[in-house]
């Protein structure tokens, strides 16, 4: 069982996962051993989340919530992703998932199917998500995601407006997300809170992002 400082701040968190950037980064292939390759994204993505926070204030101690979004639907049936990605949380041992003693880690983990504002007419009834039919056939053949990226974007300007004591990490390995992090930077001027971007393998840009995009 991790120890956690009794005397420092508790800082809540919510990190907005890029779930299929994490598979790609394990290098398995998650269509032969989909469980097995949801289990090492999940134990790698929460171990980069806790080294960033712990190595920016080790004065604090966060409290992380994880969001998980990726192309949960075909239609309105579940993938074998989001069916191995369920199993893996289902398993995970909360409690001792985290090797740094300033994070911990909320078992209550979500997907991105469900927006965190939008009205309840939109809920598919059975399904009870706003966002089925998330991987979709391409014209020229295979599949590909939809309103997956459009969903975390969504999710990250409502929770930077809607809770200005909250921290922000988007962990991608795209830059599609940058204007919704600069989004969030700027809703949470004047506070102690922070909206960044964790990416394992940074190119180079001409933008400033300083203090947002974190290597890790």
């Amino acid at each position: 069982m991790q120890s956690i400082p009794a005397a420092s701040t508790i800082v809540n968190v919510s990190a907005f996962i890029d779930w299929n950037s994490q598979l790609l980064l394990t290098k398995r292939d998650k269509d032969t051993d989909p469980v097995g390759t949801a289990d090492a994204a999940f134990k790698q993505t929460v171990r980069r989340v806790a080294r960033c926070l712990a190595s920016i204030d080790g004065s604090l101690r966060f409290r992380v919530a994880l969001r998980l979004y990726h192309g949960w639907h075909k239609g309105y049936e579940v993938t074998p992703n989001r069916k191995a990605a369920q199993i893996t949380v289902a398993k995970a041992d909360f409690a001792s998932l985290s090797q740094r003693p300033n994070v911990v880690f909320s078992p209550l983990v979500e997907f991105g199917d469900h927006l965190l504002e939008a009205s309840a007419s939109r809920l598919h009834r059975k399904l009870g998500c706003h966002l089925s039919d998330t991987v979709r056939p391409r014209s020229r053949g295979g599949w590909e995601e939809k309103m997956v990226d459009t969903a975390l974007a969504s999710d990250v300007v409502v929770t930077a407006h809607r809770d200005k004591t909250r921290w922000i990490v988007v962990v991608t390995e795209d830059d599609d997300f940058i204007p919704p992090v600069y989004t969030a930077e700027f809703a949470l001027t004047g506070t102690n809170s922070r909206a960044m971007i964790l990416q394992k393998n940074i190119r180079s840009s001409l933008l400033p992002l300083d203090g947002i995009l974190i290597n890790g």
